[in-house]
């Protein structure tokens, strides 16, 4: 919301991620992937990551975590806390907060999904997929290292985002070329992703759009 000055947001991002889940609680869950994750002021700031936090905070398995809730807990659905409270609570589905802003980056940008970005950070993932059900259709994700496809309802305007990873350079490169569906594009950076600099809609006959990148001033890559 404009809190805190676009010069001090690095530091403050890195205070609360230094937090770790543990000492946030299954209460405070959301609220900290939420950060973590960007959130609703991800559009105006840059989150200082690549992801990594978010996926450690997601896949640890000490006591205060979601894996220990299965293991320890035998739990099949997200209960009010990780080791109480009532067997079905939607308290406990934190995780979809740092899954969906976070890991894949999805945050609409005008109301009902009217339009919205991809902006997905993988860290150390080599693949990530989500369907996100919207009042305007499903926006179906399959992203990875220098790839992202997106399936884009048609009623709707989306700037999709190379996938930022630890596995490559190529989202921080600004020498790096975008093409949408084989054909060169205009680029932008934000948030440490390269992102298409116009939005775009769906496919012809609604097929999914695939974003690629190259850091080679002459090839294309390689559409799989």
């Amino acid at each position: 919301f404009g809190m805190v000055p676009q010069e001090n947001v690095a530091s403050v991002w890195q205070t609360v991620a230094s937090w770790g889940l543990h000492n946030m609680g299954q209460y405070g869950a959301f609220v900290y992937l939420s950060a973590l994750s960007g959130s609703y002021y991800a559009p105006l700031h840059a989150v200082p990551d690549d992801g990594s936090a978010v996926i450690t905070a997601l896949a640890k398995c000490d006591h205060d975590s979601w894996c220990s809730e299965i293991m320890q807990d035998n739990a099949t659905m997200t209960r009010e806390s990780w080791h109480d409270g009532t067997y079905s609570h939607p308290w406990g589905s934190g995780a979809i907060v740092g899954f969906v802003w976070g890991i894949l980056g999805v945050h609409q940008t005008s109301p009902g999904y009217a339009s919205f970005i991809i902006r997905p950070k993988l860290g150390s993932l080599q693949y990530a997929e989500l369907t996100v059900p919207t009042l305007r259709g499903h926006i179906t994700i399959k992203a990875q290292p220098g790839a992202l496809d997106v399936n884009i309802p048609c009623n709707t305007l989306a700037t999709i985002c190379l996938p930022r990873s630890s596995r490559d350079t190529l989202a921080s490169n600004f020498s790096t070329r975008l093409f949408l569906d084989g054909v060169g594009i205009a680029s932008i950076h934000s948030a440490g992703n390269i992102c298409t600099a116009s939005p775009v809609s769906c496919g012809a006959d609604g097929v999914v759009r695939k974003l690629r990148a190259s850091s080679d001033p002459v090839e294309s890559p390689i559409y799989t």
